[in-house]
């Protein structure tokens, strides 16, 4: 009807020219108008269920009073406090959080921003929120940390947080390494473009890395396995397998010698490991005693066709300009495709993650799983709990998830605006009935 009478007011312009651009901008606006009312009914929903206080657990009223067999070790980054090398790559007073609240949703029902509670938009070169993370992952029945390093041949950063945590032996909960050996770049992607600094990995570097980390492998909340250190290295790949296994055989030498006894060393495997071709099944070869999963990488291998196609498109509206990949991350585990894992010949440790979205580092191009829950999340923690307890031994039992707060990566435990303390919660409970 409303286009009937557009044609019908424009019968009355006498001016050809006048009457066919009024025509088109009439009509161009009435199509526009139509499409937006579907787009906006989507958008009111979208909007309606964004905070839904249904999805919202509370924090637990009592801590967890358990010892569990199974060890829960969640990832830690550091990279939340203002650095002189930050402030003139990215900014003055630049921290992850940057990333985090420039995030947008992209289509109908995508979770972002993600903005955390309680914890709040902290600053880690204070140790006090150390122990409020601290409690929160003790009450909820965590293990400890594995903290990513940045050392680069004796050039260091982000390390503030783990000087003051080993100045504050109050700070009573263990933790371990994994050494970040990739470059560090403006755009966070480990690449050699927009190079900040450049892993050389020198061959001395062995006695310099020793010299920084002794202290912290002397320290009696360092996490250990059979009484050695534990370190994992992510991305040796990078490297000449041959020259790996120098340094690390070298880097043992000087533990043993110092009188911190060897090391226990695992290789936390990408997607570019398998991809390089130089890889052989048993880690012992690059000088490693164990691998780890790090999920997201490696998940498309598993036989899942879900996930190796990403999603065409969502359900409702999708941002136009939006050309990364949403991958279908629920059916991933729903139809429980971890158990398309082929025998291991070697000692493997679990991991899994409570969510992962990229957006706010690539708001354009990044990689979205979509569709996982604190439900989901938790039956996925409970396969890998139960396969540690009968492929791990005692001293072996650790499980990772991937992170405690990789809030750029939508890949945290720490409770946000959303779902509160349902991801913790979904932890706790995946133990308690893991171990009954």
């Amino acid at each position: 009807m409303k286009k009937l009478i557009i044609n019908l007011i424009c019968v009355f312009i006498p001016k050809k020219e006048l009457r066919k651009r009024l025509r088109n901008k009439w009509i161009v606006k009435y199509i526009k108008d139509k499409e937006n009312i579907v787009f906006y009914s989507e958008f009111v929903k979208y909007i309606e269920n964004k905070d839904n206080k249904n999805d919202f657990v509370p924090i637990t009223e009592s801590k967890s009073q358990k010892e569990f067999d199974t060890k829960l070790l969640a990832f830690y980054l550091p990279q939340f406090y203002p650095t002189e090398l930050n402030n003139k790559n990215h900014g003055a007073g630049f921290t992850e959080w940057f990333n985090v609240t420039k995030a947008q949703s992209l289509f109908t029902g995508h979770y972002q921003p993600r903005l955390p509670i309680d914890v709040g938009f902290y600053d880690l070169s204070h140790d006090d929120v150390m122990f409020r993370q601290i409690e929160l992952a003790k009450m909820y029945g965590l293990y400890g940390f594995c903290a990513y390093y940045y050392w680069f041949s004796g050039e260091k950063i982000l390390d503030k947080p783990f000087n003051n945590y080993l100045a504050n032996k109050k700070l009573n909960f263990p933790f371990c390494f994994c050494w970040a050996l990739e470059n560090w770049t403006r755009r966070w992607d480990s690449g050699n473009k927009e190079l900040i600094i450049e892993q050389k990995f020198q061959e001395d570097d062995s006695q310099k890395f020793f010299d920084d980390m002794q202290a912290f492998w002397h320290d009696e909340r360092y996490i250990r396995i059979s009484g050695k250190p534990l370190l994992l290295v992510y991305k040796p790949h990078l490297f000449k397998k041959e020259k790996v296994k120098k340094f690390f055989d070298n880097l043992r030498d000087l533990t043993k010698k110092s009188g911190i006894g060897d090391l226990y060393l695992v290789y936390a495997r990408t997607s570019e490991m398998f991809e390089s071709g130089d890889h052989v099944v048993d880690p012992a070869q690059w000088g490693f005693d164990a691998y780890c999963d790090f999920p997201p990488h490696n998940l498309r291998n598993n036989q899942n066709k879900a996930l190796n196609v990403p999603l065409k498109k969502v359900a409702g509206y999708v941002n136009p300009n939006f050309s990364g990949m949403i991958y279908n991350m629920a059916s991933y585990i729903r139809d429980k495709v971890y158990l398309n894992f082929q025998k291991e010949n070697y000692i493997l440790f679990r991991a899994c993650f409570p969510s992962w979205d990229n957006t706010s580092r690539f708001p354009i191009n990044g990689s979205i799983l979509f569709g996982l829950t604190p439900e989901l999340y938790k039956d996925w923690l409970k396969y890998c709990i139960a396969w540690t307890k009968e492929n791990r031994a005692k001293d072996e039992q650790i499980v990772f998830i991937n992170a405690w707060n990789e809030w750029a990566e939508g890949a945290y435990l720490e409770p946000d605006r959303k779902y509160g303390y349902a991801y913790l919660q979904a932890t706790l409970e995946a133990l308690d009935e893991s171990h009954r």
